[in-house]
């Protein structure tokens, strides 16, 4: 599970071949229902490619923040495994 957490942050955190981008413009486009609910009028109205440029770095800083998660996780894991101790549950 973590090396799967690890690529996609990976994936989202370097813009691996656009996925970056092409998650953040099927997310804008599958929120757009949004910008016509009251509550988000006080949004400032900014243009498409100023919007789209903050939510790719968003998603990138967030992607980065997943592949650290998924290192710590894998270490975790794989020193659980050399000293021979099971992982811990919450009861």
């Amino acid at each position: 599970m973590s090396l799967v957490v690890i690529l996609i942050g990976v994936a989202l955190g370097t813009n691996f071949r656009g996925v970056t981008e092409w998650h953040v413009r099927r997310s804008i486009s599958t929120a757009s229902v949004l910008r016509r609910i009251p509550p988000w009028l006080w949004l400032p109205d900014v243009s498409q490619e100023e919007r789209l440029a903050r939510f790719v770095l968003l998603e990138r800083v967030l992607g980065i923040t997943f592949a650290v998660v998924g290192v710590m996780i894998l270490i975790a894991v794989g020193y659980g495994i050399s000293a021979g101790q099971p992982m811990r549950t919450v009861k």
